[in-house]
């Protein structure tokens, strides 16, 4: 998988989660810019690192982008 299409993959399971959590409000645009919503997001980041390389890189770079 490309690194573009997993990072598109990650945000949208974001959102997915998010949403099953109770916030129905959120989307793959403000999951990367609301403070609530990208401190969530970085949780779920941090909590799938280390499975597999390919992912932690893209994981890495979105936790960077979302400082």
């Amino acid at each position: 998988m490309k690194t573009e299409a997993i990072k598109e993959h990650l945000i949208k399971a974001g959102v997915k989660n998010l949403e099953e959590f109770g916030y129905p409000d959120v989307n793959t645009e403000n999951i990367l810019a609301d403070e609530v919503y990208k401190e969530f997001f970085k949780s779920m980041l941090h909590d799938n690192l280390g499975h597999r390389k390919d992912i932690d890189s893209v994981i890495l770079e979105l936790l960077e982008s979302l400082k």
